[in-house]
């Protein structure tokens, strides 16, 4: 009786905890991160203020586990060595739309994460070492096609934050910021001019695939 009152107490608290997750990624996305309160996320999810410290130390604590949510979803499309399979130009294609396609769902919290990591020192520390996962995840599988002589000889660890950062501020400049003259360009249009740019970058002195 004792174990399925305290499986049950586990249970509650893991819906409040993740009641106040979405209600704290819902706010940071439509208010930013300096305009974002504690007390605006326990109205949100309708719960007491002091519910909040339950399962959160603070304002940048919460944002942190957003920020931790979606940019793993985000990055969970690196090209990885685990996905190539089909031609190298299909990988890509379908890495980079699956990338954009969860940028562009969390657009606002991107904009709020550009917000907090000039602002708050933590939430830039917390982004940097999700995004070192990334292009170290990246690296290994470029190191992976350029030993196999798929790819040109590079260095894997500045092609990998270079060519990231190309499509991270692709996407910053069109879907969040949206800038002139890309604000009106299509998603479909975006993927194809990024998946060539990446192609042709990596491929273009060795013997490679066509379109």
């Amino acid at each position: 009786m004792e174990q399925r009152k305290s499986s049950k107490r586990q249970a509650q608290a893991a819906a409040t905890q993740e009641l106040l997750l979405v209600a704290a990624h819902e706010v940071f996305a439509e208010r930013g991160y300096q305009a974002t309160t504690v007390g605006l996320i326990t109205a949100q999810a309708n719960t007491a203020h002091g519910t909040f410290y339950l399962y959160f130390r603070n304002k940048e604590d919460v944002f942190a586990k957003v920020v931790e949510s979606v940019v793993l979803e985000m990055y969970d499309h690196t090209w990885s060595v685990e996905h190539l399979h089909g031609s190298q130009r299909e990988v890509l294609e379908r890495t980079l739309r699956g990338y954009l396609e969860v940028f562009v769902r969390h657009a606002g919290i991107w904009r709020c994460l550009l917000e907090g990591a000039f602002t708050t020192p933590s939430i830039e520390a917390a982004w940097g070492e999700l995004r070192a996962g990334f292009i170290s995840r990246t690296s290994r599988s470029l190191a992976h096609l350029r030993d196999a002589g798929l790819i040109r000889a590079v260095d894997v660890d500045v092609t990998a934050n270079a060519l990231g950062g190309m499509v991270e501020w692709a996407a910053t400049t069109q879907f969040v910021l949206r800038m002139s003259p890309v604000a009106d360009t299509t998603f479909d249009e975006t993927v194809a001019t990024l998946t060539d740019l990446w192609y042709h970058a990596l491929f273009t002195d060795v013997r490679a695939e066509h379109p």
